[in-house]
């Protein structure tokens, strides 16, 4: 077991014990009390039943009956009782009752005197409650009776196997919780534990640098939402490092060129084969620009993949953001007398990242311009189709060779029209609207024929309502 397994089972088995023994505690205060009302519950039910053998004997003036009754009650039931006719004397009287006829002999008093005793003791043990015997509507007799207090009373042996034995089947009881609560705890530790272990040594593997290693996720608790959040953080260090080793790779290779030419013309100049004038510098100045230019595209490259990482996705309207972005360009649409034609449905509402959609949008617009005839189209539909939105984007312009279309999306990527020094691109717009797609959940991918037009196809999960 882990020592985070330990800790937890330590802590359910005491948790247990302190509950246990609260529970024993308030049960051990209140056990007297609530016998009590059991007991004198009962004893009440029974003083009602000695009232009507009462009420029957007296009907039939059997007032020898009465006392007998009364005498084997007191004794089979052990409760003390006073028995107190119409007039106001006690008839008859429990415990003491022997004690006091022989003192009475003593002193030359019959047992008819006891009738004329009409108070009750003052040491009539305990709490005392009275039941009214009446016989015709007239009232015959008054039991007075000892209520139990299980606490106070010198002759508790009820009480006392009552108790010993409630105490018996707690123990026992608790004895078979603990028993059960340990097997459960080491589960619980188990099933809690296990995952941390595993998420522990995938940790580890990360930080070596290996990032596949996935964990799996079952449940819906706040531990299921840890191991998927660090699978999502191992899914985005990954991308992250592919990233990195790729933009080294594509720096390297596309600062070869220019270096390599920039090292060609030091040398000849070096060797005086080629002299320093201004055709040579110039040509060595274009090879620096080149230089510059890749370094501001990665820079634009590190800043889009940063958005990549953190969109902030809202309840978006895509419709908006298409004609905030043709108003961009207007002008540029009518200095090539483009024809704009567009069928877009009025509610296009999606979760996104607002700055990332507009820069989709934009780059694949300004390609459609950019890349277009004179007096050529665009034209724009949008429309939602089940749980996606699709939008076309589709230009008359060059096209693209169907040797290209495969890597368009790829970084540094460029087609021969856009080699050329009019239309130059920097080769990572449409890698960047693929990265901020799929970061939608969406995709995207072309279309095209070369000096007919391009379409571009995109499909993203529309908001549900």
């Amino acid at each position: 077991m882990s020592k985070l397994g330990k800790k937890i089972f330590i802590i359910f088995l005491l948790l247990i014990i302190l509950s246990l023994f609260l529970v024993g505690l308030f049960i051990n205060f209140s056990i007297g009390e609530k016998f009590d009302d059991f007991i004198n519950l009962q004893r009440e039910k029974s003083i009602q039943e000695l009232a009507e053998l009462i009420t029957e004997a007296a009907a039939k003036n059997d007032f020898k009956e009465v006392r007998s009754l009364v005498k084997n009650f007191s004794r089979t039931n052990k409760i003390p009782i006073w028995l107190q006719d119409e007039k106001g004397n006690f008839i008859y009287f429990s415990n003491q009752s022997r004690h006091m006829s022989n003192m009475m002999g003593n002193m030359g008093m019959n047992s008819s005197h006891l009738r004329m005793m009409n108070q009750l003791p003052d040491d009539f043990p305990g709490r005392n409650k009275k039941e009214l015997i009446y016989s015709d509507g007239r009232k015959i007799f008054t039991l007075y009776w000892k209520e139990l207090a299980a606490k106070n009373q010198l002759d508790s042996e009820i009480y006392n196997y009552f108790k010993k034995n409630i105490y018996q089947a707690i123990i026992f009881s608790a004895a078979i919780v603990i028993f059960l609560i340990i097997i459960l705890s080491f589960i619980i530790s188990k099933k809690i534990t296990t995952p941390l272990i595993k998420l522990k040594n995938a940790a580890l593997a990360v930080a070596q640098g290996d990032y596949k290693e996935k964990i799996e996720a079952k449940g819906q608790d706040e531990l299921t939402e840890l191991i998927e959040a660090f699978n999502l953080m191992t899914k985005k260090l990954k991308k992250l490092d592919k990233i990195r080793k790729e933009s080294t790779s594509d720096l390297a290779h596309e600062l070869r060129t220019p270096l390599t030419t920039l090292s060609g013309y030091l040398e000849a100049i070096e060797d005086g084969k080629l002299k320093a004038d201004l055709a040579t510098i110039k040509e060595m100045q274009e090879e620096t620009k080149r230089i510059t230019k890749l370094v501001e595209n990665l820079n634009d490259f590190a800043n889009a993949q940063n958005k990549v990482f953190n969109l902030k996705k809202e309840k978006i309207n895509l419709k908006p953001i298409i004609k905030k972005v043709l108003k961009h360009f207007s002008k540029s649409i009518k200095d090539k007398n483009i024809e704009l034609k567009l069928n877009l449905d009025s509610e296009l509402y999606l979760n996104g990242d607002q700055d990332s959609l507009f820069q989709i949008v934009d780059n694949i617009i300004e390609n459609a311009i950019k890349y277009n005839k004179q007096n050529g189209k665009i034209i724009i539909e949008a429309k939602k189709e089940k749980d996606y939105l699709i939008i076309n984007f589709k230009d008359t312009g060059l096209g693209i060779k169907a040797k290209d279309l495969p890597y368009i999306f790829e970084r540094f990527y460029r087609t021969d029209q856009s080699r050329n020094s009019k239309n130059q691109g920097s080769g990572i717009g449409l890698a960047v609207v693929k990265e901020l797609v799929e970061a939608h959940n969406g995709k995207i991918k072309a279309q095209s024929n070369e000096q007919q037009g391009t379409i571009f196809k995109l499909k993203l999960p529309a908001l549900k309502t």
